[in-house]
């Protein structure tokens, strides 16, 4: 796991450095997550992930308002199911976050958030571990808790639900059910 969180590192240098020149706006946030599987796939997944977010927010009456950005992620995910046909993979995804939050100015710099969000997923095999997911597009569906913090919240710890199944346009569609612990770090606007 650890060589392959080099590569992951490695390739989201690379893919910052052009877009932070083309622009410097693209890139306004980093994450790490860390998970499990819940489906007895012994899967581990590590990922690496680059966020946006929306110039547009709603609901901006009171403390409390509703954003969003678009969050570009790239995954391992290794499974510690001996004899398996495949015991690892890479997700690369795009997807859009609707955010409710906290106003970080109005509480000293904390901002409890709830988020969810539905993307698309493209894997690198449709095997893992005893899992058989049938095509390598994938949606997956993401709920996530947590708390911004620093100066102007720039500091981000949450946890993520994340469901990854192909709704049934293939059999077998056994899907994929990750709990993740989510770092992240906000650039300043």
């Amino acid at each position: 796991m650890i060589v392959s969180l080099r590569h992951m590192l490695l390739i989201s240098v690379l893919l910052s450095a052009p877009l932070q020149a083309s622009g410097g706006n693209w890139i306004e946030g980093l994450s790490l997550s860390f998970g499990r599987d819940s489906n007895g796939n012994k899967t581990s997944l590590i990922r690496g992930g680059l966020q946006n977010r929306w110039q547009r927010t709603w609901f901006n009456g009171g403390a409390w308002y509703v954003g969003g950005y678009w969050d570009a992620e790239l995954s391992y995910l290794e499974s510690d199911v001996a004899n398996s046909e495949n015991n690892s993979l890479f997700d690369l995804s795009l997807t859009p976050v609707f955010r409710m939050q906290r106003d970080a100015t109005l509480s000293s710099g904390v901002a409890p958030f709830a988020e969810a969000g539905i993307g698309a997923h493209l894997l690198t095999d449709t095997r893992l571990g005893e899992r058989t997911f049938s095509t390598a597009l994938q949606l997956g569906s993401v709920l996530g808790v947590g708390v911004g913090f620093g100066g102007n919240g720039q500091y981000e710890l949450s946890y993520r639900y994340q469901r990854l199944s192909n709704l049934g346009i293939k059999n077998p569609n056994d899907g994929l059910d990750l709990h993740m612990l989510r770092i992240g770090y906000l650039f300043e606007q």
